[in-house]
């Protein structure tokens, strides 16, 4: 496999000790079939960190304190972790190194058995059913033109609550969970500001966007309703919804895409301009000659969607149990769950094992995991949940249980340690033939 290995000269920005295989240079369906037989169909994928140049790190993501501001990233911390991703990022950062934003940033990568990387999109082009299975290499194919993962996970960790913002086209999940959130009282004020208000008119809104980037805050946040978010559930976000996050470090799932707009021009990490306000715009969505244009930003946002006095109770998802999973020593919830926009989005489960206790785990779909505490094992693959991680060095907690490990009847996970097990993993669209909590 070596002498048929091409080497891009590009590193990871956080693995600069690995080298990345050029996927296209022909070699991708051996080295897919070697990761796969390595840990019986599971891919251990690496962590990719991002930054927000507009938001501060919490520091929940476990790095160790130094980690948390590499010195290439001027000045910019890392609050984000990345997962499953196939597509660019965009977050404004760039690397001081080269002088240009991160090497894919955020793009999800495969560690081989070599100690090489890949990217996990290289590898479902080789071989698109085997990684995904038949059903979603279709959806993705119709829904991107290419096959890949229809959905992105991600970890966001923010010292204060972000930006006021919306994304034009892409929804998202969040689970809020007590592993990544150690020590938080559940009375403690964890809000996150949801819509408008329903007294708000269009006037109003209208007069607190022209007042973006002048002298006095515009006051967005101001407009809108603040709902305390509960531990260990789950909530939806339809797209075009205004929502500023609460400062808890946060599991999120959405579509694979990256953008939004920022509608708050002042926060407790400093002030936004304009071009900050539509820099992640795509131009399908918000053509660039009508940025600042507040007019038509008014006549394009869906004040019905934003002033849903049952917004709440519609996208709330209480965790309930996932009775298929369930077993002897093996708890299991459904924390994303149900229909979402009219069809099946995203679905979350979390699993915990006692320990000593084993399961066979064979979903209907392929799936990606993180690991929230613990250790034991996937198929083959060792995982462990890690504290103080130094970046540069690798961490076995982030998996993708692909269709050939299906195909053979699932995966074995064990809990090998002294604590509880528990890993999370986010399905993709239309995975289940019967949706979670129908």
């Amino acid at each position: 496999m070596a002498s048929a290995t091409s080497i891009l000269p590009e590193k990871l920005h956080e693995y600069p000790q690995q080298d990345v295989i050029d996927g296209s240079a022909g070699s991708s369906a051996s080295i897919l079939d070697d990761c796969l037989n390595q840990n019986d169909g599971v891919l251990q994928l690496m962590h990719r960190y991002a930054g927000r140049t507009f938001c501060s790190p919490g520091k929940r993501l476990r790095l160790d304190e130094e980690s948390y501001h590499p010195d290439y990233m001027g000045g910019t911390g890392l609050d984000e972790i990345w997962m499953g991703c196939t597509v660019p990022i965009v977050t404004g950062v760039i690397d001081t190194r080269t002088g240009k934003a991160p090497y894919r940033e955020g793009e999800s990568h495969v560690l081989t058995p070599g100690g090489q990387v890949i990217s996990l999109q290289d590898l479902i082009l080789a071989n698109p059913e085997t990684v995904m299975g038949e059903k979603t290499t279709a959806f993705s194919k119709a829904l991107y033109g290419d096959p890949t993962w229809p959905i992105v996970s991600k970890k966001f960790d923010n010292l204060n609550p972000i930006p006021h913002h919306l994304h034009w086209s892409k929804w998202e999940v969040y689970d809020i969970n007590s592993f990544d959130n150690p020590g938080v009282c559940p009375s403690h004020y964890h809000t996150t500001a949801m819509g408008l208000y329903p007294f708000v008119s269009k006037d109003d809104f209208l007069a607190c966007m022209k007042r973006f980037g002048q002298d006095e805050y515009n006051g967005v946040r101001h407009l809108s309703p603040h709902v305390m978010m509960q531990l260990d559930n789950g909530f939806v976000m339809p797209n075009g919804v205004l929502h500023s996050p609460t400062d808890l470090c946060t599991h999120e799932v959405h579509v694979t895409m990256d953008e939004h707009f920022l509608a708050e021009d002042l926060t407790l990490d400093g002030q936004i301009g304009a071009a900050d306000a539509f820099y992640a715009c795509r131009e399908e969505d918000y053509p660039k000659d009508k940025h600042e244009n507040w007019e038509y930003l008014v006549e394009k946002f869906d004040f019905e969607a934003n002033q849903d006095p049952n917004f709440v109770q519609k996208n709330s998802r209480p965790s309930i149990t996932a009775e298929k999973f369930a077993g002897d020593g093996v708890d299991a919830k459904w924390i994303v769950y149900g229909n979402f926009l009219g069809d099946q989005k995203v679905s979350i489960l979390r699993l915990t094992l006692a320990p000593g206790a084993k399961t066979n785990f064979s979903p209907e779909c392929p799936t990606l995991f993180h690991t929230n505490g613990g250790s034991g094992r996937v198929g083959k693959l060792a995982v462990n949940y890690h504290h103080n991680m130094v970046l540069g060095q690798l961490y076995p907690e982030i998996g993708f249980v692909t269709q050939a490990a299906l195909n053979n009847g699932g995966v074995e996970i064990e809990n090998t340690g002294s604590e509880p097990l528990v890993l999370t993993f986010d399905f993709p669209q239309n995975a289940h033939s019967q949706t979670p909590g129908a």
